[in-house]
C-alpha cells in the first residue's frame, strides 16, 4: 500500500464519555505510557477506520461510533486487575484509587480473559499471537452483528482493532514500540482509501483478515528499516536482539539516536505506519458489516416484566462482585469507604432480602459511593417510555443520605437525565424505594443505581427492578 501523509482534516467531535471513564482511562495512560504504543493514536486510527466505511455501514455503526472510537478499542489496555484497587493499582499511598472500568464494561468478557480469575486466553500483543486475536474477535464480531446486537458487536470489533493497531506499532520491538508516536493526530487517515471486502463467507474473510494482519506487520518494517539502518543497526539484528531480551540497550540507543537525527523522517514513518491501520482497521469493520444482514429496528422493552439482570444479586464468581454490577467509586481518594457483595452468614442476623446476597456499602464517603449495572447488563431505551423503578434497603447506623436512581445516557453513554426516590436517612429495616420515570430526548441506555453518601453506617440493597409501563408513541 503507497504511503500517504495527506491530511484529512481535523478530528470530527464526538461526544464525551463520563467523567470516570475518561479518568480512568487518562490514569492508564500516565502510568502505563512508558510501556505501551499507541497512546490517542488508538482512538484517531478507530474514528478514522469508522470514517472510511461507505454509508450504509457507517449508519449501521453510528450509534456506538463515539464509544468506539474512545473506550472500545483501548479495552485490551484496560483489562488490568488494578482497576478498581486504591493507590493507583499498585497500593501506593501516593495514588488515588483507579475508577473499576474492567468491570463497569466487562471488559475481560468482550477480551475474553479475567486477570483476576485466570479464565479464558491471554493475547499477546505482538505477532503472531496478535494476528489469531484479530481472528478471534472479527469471529465475535460477525455473530454478535449476526444476532442483532450490535452494541456487543462494536466492542468486540474494538478488541479487534486494538490487535491490528498494536501489530502496526512494532511490539515485537519494545525499543520502537514505546516511542512510536506521531504529533499530529488529525493527519490519521486514510486518504480516500476505500475499504476492501475481505470474502464472501465468515472463513474465507477470517482468512483474508488474517493475512491482511500478516501483511500490515510486513509493511511497517519494510517503512521502517531503512532508517534503522541510517542509525546503524539493520532490522534483523534489532528483532534478534530483541527476541533475546525485551529492551536491548543497544536497540535503545539506537531508536534515540534515530529520534535526535531525523525527528521529522521518525515521526513521518510512525505517522504512515498508524495510516496503514486505518485502511487494515477499515477492511475489518466493513468485511464485518458485509457479513450480517441489515440490522431490524429494535423492540419495544417487554412490559410487566423485570429486565433488570440478576436482580437479587444472587449470581457471579469469586471476581467481587455480583454479574452485571459493579462500583462507582465517586471519591477515588477515599480510603475508608467499602462496597462488598455481601453474603448473608451463619448468625441470626441476615441483612438480605431474598436469597443469600445483597449489596452493602459501609462507610461512604461525603461524594457518595455506589453499586450500579455494569454497560452490557443496561436496558435499551427509546424515548418517551416510562419504567417503574425499586429496589429494597435496609439501613443501620445510618447518618448520611441513601437512595436509588435510574440513570438514562445517550449513544456516547454520557447521562442525559437521573431521576431518583425519595432520600432514606437514619435507621430502617428492609423498606422499598420506588419512582417513575419517563425516559429522556437522546437517551439509548438505561441502569439502575444504589447511592449512598456521607454515611458513617452501612446500607444493604437488594431486589432491584426495571419495569416498561408505558410504550412510547
Amino acid at each position: 500500500m503507497p504511503k500517504d501523509n495527506s491530511c484529512c482534516g481535523g478530528q470530527p467531535s464526538l461526544p464525551s464519555l463520563p467523567l470516570r471513564i475518561l479518568a480512568a482511562t487518562a490514569t492508564a495512560w500516565l502510568g502505563l505510557a512508558s510501556a505501551h504504543g499507541w497512546g490517542g493514536e488508538h482512538n484517531r486510527i478507530t474514528t478514522a477506520a469508522v470514517e472510511a466505511l461507505p454509508p450504509d455501514d457507517r449508519a449501521v455503526i453510528a450509534p456506538e461510533a463515539a464509544a468506539l472510537a474512545r473506550v472500545y478499542c483501548e479495552f485490551p489496555d484496560l483489562n488490568w486487575p488494578c482497576y478498581g484497587e486504591w493507590g493507583g493499582g499498585n497500593a501506593d499511598p501516593r495514588l488515588p484509587r483507579l475508577p473499576d472500568t474492567r468491570r463497569e464494561w466487562d471488559i475481560s468478557f468482550y477480551c475474553g480473559w479475567d486477570p483476576i480469575l485466570q479464565r479464558g486466553k491471554s493475547y499477546p500483543h505482538r505477532p503472531p499471537e496478535s494476528l489469531e486475536a484479530v481472528a478471534r474477535h472479527f469471529g465475535k464480531t460477525v455473530d454478535a452483528l449476526q444476532a442483532g446486537r450490535l452494541a456487543d458487536a462494536a466492542r468486540f470489533a474494538g478488541v479487534m482493532f486494538h490487535y491490528i493497531q498494536d501489530s502496526g506499532s512494532f511490539p515485537h520491538v519494545q525499543p520502537i514500540h514505546r516511542a512510536f508516536h506521531t504529533k499530529n493526530l488529525d493527519a490519521i487517515c486514510t486518504g480516500g482509501y476505500a475499504p476492501r471486502l475481505l470474502g464472501q463467507t465468515q472463513t474465507e474473510a477470517t482468512a483474508a483478515l488474517t493475512a491482511r494482519v500478516r501483511g500490515l506487520v510486513d509493511w511497517t518494517e519494510r517503512r521502517l528499516a531503512p532508517l534503522l539502518a541510517d542509525a546503524g543497526l539493520p532490522l534483523d539484528e534489532v528483532k534478534r536482539l530483541c527476541s533475546k531480551e525485551l529492551v536491548p540497550a543497544v536497540v535503545t540507543r539506537a531508536v534515540a539516536k534515530l529520534r535526535a537525527e531525523k525527528p521529522t523522517d521518525y515521526e513521518a514513518a510512525a505517522l504512515d505506519c498508524a495510516n496503514e491501520c486505518v485502511r487494515v482497521c477499515a477492511d475489518a469493520l466493513h468485511g464485518a458489516l458485509a457479513l450480517a444482514p441489515t440490522p431490524a429496528a429494535a423492540k419495544p422493552n417487554v412490559a410487566k416484566v423485570n429486565l433488570v439482570f440478576n436482580p437479587s444479586l444472587e449470581t457471579g464468581d469469586d471476581d467481587r462482585a455480583p454479574e452485571g454490577w459493579c462500583v462507582g467509586w465517586l471519591d477515588l481518594n477515599d480510603r475508608a469507604g467499602r462496597a462488598e457483595w455481601y453474603r448473608a452468614g451463619t448468625h441470626w442476623d441476615k441483612p438480605v432480602k431474598t436469597g443469600k446476597r445483597s449489596a452493602m456499602i459501609l462507610w461512604s464517603p461525603q461524594k457518595g459511593l455506589e453499586w450500579r449495572q455494569t454497560w452490557r447488563r443496561a436496558v435499551p431505551v427509546k424515548a418517551g417510555e416510562t419504567y417503574h423503578g425499586a429496589v429494597w434497603v435496609k439501613t443501620r447506623a445510618a447518618t448520611g443520605a441513601t437512595w436509588f436512581a435510574l440513570q438514562f445516557c445517550d449513544t456516547a453513554y454520557q447521562p442525559v437525565g437521573n431521576a431518583h426516590s425519595e432520600v432514606v436517612k437514619a435507621d430502617n429495616d428492609w423498606r422499598k424505594l420506588s419512582l417513575e420515570a419517563t425516559v429522556p430526548l437522546n437517551a439509548r441506555w438505561l441502569r439502575a443505581v444504589l447511592h449512598t453518601e456521607a454515611n458513617n453506617g452501612v446500607v444493604w440493597f437488594d431486589d432491584v427492578e426495571i419495569v416498561r409501563t408505558v410504550s412510547s408513541k
